[in-house]
């Protein structure tokens, strides 16, 4: 519905199309060694690729025949893969933010002996219902390494190469050629990246390194200009876990490891690796609304997470991220701290709080002031039968930038084990007069019901504009306002 006091306006779905459909129907087959997969992939008027414009389109989105030949397995067709943390590689999807880097091609994996397994990949990267013109190959290698006295190491490597097409190397030398002549270069079909990881356990502790680099080819800067620069990345990864406590202290800092099917792809399209995020996951709605997407051209970072629990009705989490660019211009912080409270069998509580710094001029690539912002948060469940429950939340989030400080409100009743309904506001209590002058309510009422596999949701929604994040990787979501209908089975 058009509700242009939020901006839901000035769209195709708005304008004129008032409606849009995903939808995503996987076959599968299984039988004396093969796994045959097949995806059809429905999009009617669908802002789920680019948030301001109108697709439909559809067809086979997926389909793949693996076959296992004693130690030998043979994937033909589209497959999701990685080598180590993915860094150098990795294709895999995420229908909520409307990203699918399936790769087509072929696939070879052989388990040399119960230790140790390789890997082989040539094929191109999916593009909606077609493909992107480069093709890229890839080898990898990892196994278990024995120490004695409880020790164990898992080492690998891996190796990617990507070669450009005839006519992505003509558009991009048609762009070097234009620069001034102390700005250009000669570009190169081929880019070659490596990567050398490990995992050592030993006892409570897990130590993961990974260690990646590539070759110069053309990145697109920031200003929108292409330079022939190398990358690198160094990633680290230390947890501890015993009972009662759990720690988890990561680093990352990257250079220039801008890793695309061609140097032309930008935002989220046409990425072949996937760079470990240095910054919370969070679930609550407030605490979510901010997030930073992960810096292909120069990040450093650390974070900080501790899980506590010192006596049994008692779990504290604690979490600290820090990421700069590599000049040292201050780019993101979080501190989030929650207490988690089981009261008796009948109710618990959640309760905490937390307080970030967002560069927006980096993260939104506008000429945005810094933000600060505070949030606190509650959330109670008492169990009223064994099949009946009532849960509540109560969020604010303080912040004189963007849209202003929020209020969060909800309530959520559950009949175990088909019922679900649900209604929220999150109510702009103190807007940012730059932004908006009015205190607008953005509700939503929700019912779901669940029958086996099946579940079927039902939601009215009035959602403000922002970024939606997972795992570091963002897209922006315009403002929303209508219902919202889904449907998952499996049968």
């Amino acid at each position: 519905m058009r509700d242009s006091s939020i901006g839901a306006i000035n769209t195709p779905q708005y304008d004129n199309l008032l409606s849009g459909l995903d939808g995503w129907l996987t076959f599968i087959l299984a039988a004396k060694g093969f796994d045959a997969r097949l995806r059809l992939d429905v999009f009617h008027n669908s802002n789920l690729h680019d948030p301001n414009q109108a697709f439909t389109g559809a067809g086979i989105g997926y389909f793949h025949l693996t076959k296992q030949i004693d130690r030998l397995q043979v994937t033909g067709g589209y497959f999701y893969d990685q080598f180590g943390s993915g860094i150098i590689y990795r294709a895999y999807e995420d229908r909520g933010l409307g990203l699918d880097y399936a790769t087509f091609g072929l696939q070879l994996k052989y388990q040399l002996n119960d230790s140790w397994q390789l890997k082989a990949i040539a094929g191109q990267q999916k593009n909606r219902f077609g493909r992107y013109e480069p093709v890229f190959k890839g080898l990898n290698a990892d196994g278990t390494v024995g120490l004695g006295s409880g020790v164990q190491i898992q080492p690998g490597v891996a190796f990617l190469n990507r070669t450009l097409d005839k006519s992505t190397m003509d558009v991009v030398a048609g762009l070097i050629n234009s620069y001034d002549l102390e700005d250009r270069f000669i570009p190169k079909y081929n880019v070659y990246a490596t990567s050398a990881y490990a995992t050592v356990l030993v006892g409570p502790l897990s130590w993961y390194v990974e260690l990646a680099g590539k070759t110069k080819e053309a990145v697109m800067g920031p200003e929108g200009i292409l330079t022939n620069v190398p990358g690198t990345v160094g990633y680290t990864s230390l947890n501890f876990s015993r009972q009662g406590l759990g720690a988890t202290l990561q680093f990352k800092r990257t250079k220039n490891f801008e890793l695309r099917v061609s140097p032309l792809e930008t935002l989220l399209q046409g990425v072949l690796n996937y760079l470990p995020p240095m910054s919370r996951q969070n679930a609550l709605r407030l605490p979510a609304r901010y997030s930073p997407a992960t810096q292909f051209l120069g990040e450093q970072a650390w974070q900080a997470d501790v899980t506590w629990s010192p006596v049994e009705p008692w779990v504290f989490d604690i979490n600290y991220s820090h990421i700069n660019d590599l000049n040292g211009q201050k780019l993101w912080r979080e501190f989030y701290a929650q207490a988690d409270f089981t009261i008796s069998e009948l109710d618990h509580v959640l309760f905490g709080g937390q307080r970030i710094f967002y560069n927006q001029t980096v993260y939104l690539s506008e000429p945005l002031p810094d933000q600060t912002a505070i949030t606190g948060f509650l959330e109670y469940t008492r169990r009223l039968t064994h099949r009946r429950s009532l849960r509540s939340e109560l969020q604010y989030l303080h912040t004189k930038q963007d849209y202003g400080s929020f209020l969060f409100v909800l309530a959520e009743y559950n009949i175990a084990p088909h019922w679900s309904f649900s209604v929220s506001d999150m109510y702009n209590v103190r807007p940012n007069p730059e932004k908006t002058d009015k205190k607008e309510h953005y509700y939503n009422v929700f019912v779901s019901y669940t029958s086996g596999a099946t579940r079927l949701a039902l939601a009215f929604a009035r959602q403000v504009a922002g970024i939606n994040c997972s795992g570091g990787v963002c897209r922006y979501e315009p403002a929303f306002n209508g219902i919202k209908c889904s449907i998952t089975t499996a049968f």
